[in-house]
């Protein structure tokens, strides 16, 4: 029995795309990762086997790249009930996700600090809710974007801080000149031990628990 030629494939590209948001994402990530925020879209290109200008039909310029990470660990961070709890309370565990999730990523963490957010919706959105709960909530309007800030220059803080080694703090060489920052240190640690969580851990929950005590007695006192 003969059969006929066996079928060829046809010329040209292939009809799958190539390349997706999604991918291009994951990518500048694992980039930022390695090389820190200030990669090029043309080393970006490289990684992905691309040519630069295949990315601009997705992301106009890096900072609308940026954007869209800044979108995509938005949406990781996720909602945490800020429509149904007090924004006192659901903050906390939007603050341990944003931290955990930005953590994952030092490289991007400068160019999320210090680009602006402009219209990039998810991170819009974000903010809506926190701010949305805090006027329900009575906090003065005028204090509302301060707050916000102050906790998230916090997590961005704390996000860095826990790559650094824990006991960077502790005197070493020089103990005999700091008796008691390395009773503290000491004593700090203990502590953290005791908690079942790393001093670095430890720390940022104590220090996120007296910015959010400090920032609802700021919005009841004198002058708020």
């Amino acid at each position: 029995m003969t059969t006929g030629p066996e079928p060829q494939r046809s010329a040209g590209r292939p009809r799958t795309a190539v390349l997706s948001p999604e991918r291009i994402l994951a990518a500048a990530f694992d980039l930022a990762d390695v090389r820190g925020a200030d990669f090029t879209l043309a080393a970006l290109a490289r990684n992905l086997e691309v040519r630069p200008s295949a990315l601009h039909h997705y992301f106009a310029s890096k900072d609308d790249l940026i954007a869209g990470m800044r979108g995509q660990l938005a949406r990781r961070i996720g909602n945490h009930h800020f429509e149904t709890l007090p924004w006192h309370e659901a903050i906390f565990s939007w603050a341990r996700a944003y931290r955990l999730t930005i953590g994952a990523h030092p490289g991007i963490i400068a160019a999320l600090a210090t680009l602006p957010v402009d219209d990039e919706p998810e991170s819009i959105v974000d903010y809506e809710r926190i701010a949305a709960a805090m006027q329900r909530d009575g906090y003065p309007e005028h204090r509302i974007v301060p707050a916000i800030i102050a906790i998230e220059s916090f997590v961005i803080g704390s996000a860095l801080d826990s790559l650094a080694p824990e006991d960077n703090l502790r005197p070493v060489d020089n103990a005999d000149i700091a008796p008691h920052l390395t009773r503290a240190e000491h004593a700090g640690r203990a502590y953290a031990a005791k908690q079942g969580r790393s001093l670095n851990d430890e720390t940022f929950e104590f220090g996120l628990a007296a910015l959010i005590t400090g920032l609802r007695a700021g919005g009841t006192g004198h002058g708020a």
